[in-house]
């Protein structure tokens, strides 16, 4: 029935996320290892590693640049000086994520509200495995044209990605 399918897609999901997820970060991680950013790219931001096809309006301004970065701390380096502070709240809302996900598999139907904590999940698991197995996060992929000053200077990974969509799925939900 549709039980057995949604948790399928639901597993899928927080698999694919963190599999691909784990690939990109173990790619960049390689290939611009030991490499500052500001040795990677030039002052006007070029760089054989910048993906930037088109220079016009907005499609200028979101287009990403590869960049690499280890990220200590949470979303924009907030609780950096207090790991093992970011490690409880991450383990406990990741606790929070699974158990509400488990009751929407009880709803026995595939629902937006349980593919967001899903890729929640799914996207939280792979940040959390990182930060547990080396004290920090990998992140990779940065928007520097961006037109809002504090998301221009991010840079996200694939799991973050994930987790918006997870939040956005749930702020969009029907009740």
């Amino acid at each position: 029935g549709s039980r057995g399918l949604g948790d399928v897609y639901k597993r899928q999901i927080v698999t694919l996320i963190i599999a691909g997820d784990k690939f990109l970060k173990e790619y960049f991680r390689s290939s611009l290892r030991g490499k500052h950013r500001k040795e990677h790219f030039n002052q006007s931001g070029e760089g054989i590693n910048r993906v930037n096809a088109m220079q016009d309006g907005w499609r200028r301004k979101l287009s990403p640049r590869i960049e690499f970065l280890e990220n200590k701390g949470g979303a924009s380096g907030i609780l950096s000086s207090h790991p093992k502070i970011l490690k409880g709240i991450s383990g406990a809302m990741l606790c929070f994520c699974a158990f509400v996900l488990g009751k929407e598999r009880q709803k026995g139907r595939v629902s937006i509200a349980g593919i967001g904590y899903a890729l929640l999940l799914g996207g939280g698991l792979s940040n959390f495995i990182d930060r547990m197995k080396k004290g920090s996060v990998t992140d990779y992929i940065r928007f520097p044209e961006f037109p809002v000053k504090k998301i221009s200077n991010l840079v996200f990974n694939m799991s973050d990605f994930a987790i918006f969509a997870g939040i956005f799925c749930l702020l969009f939900r029907k009740k």
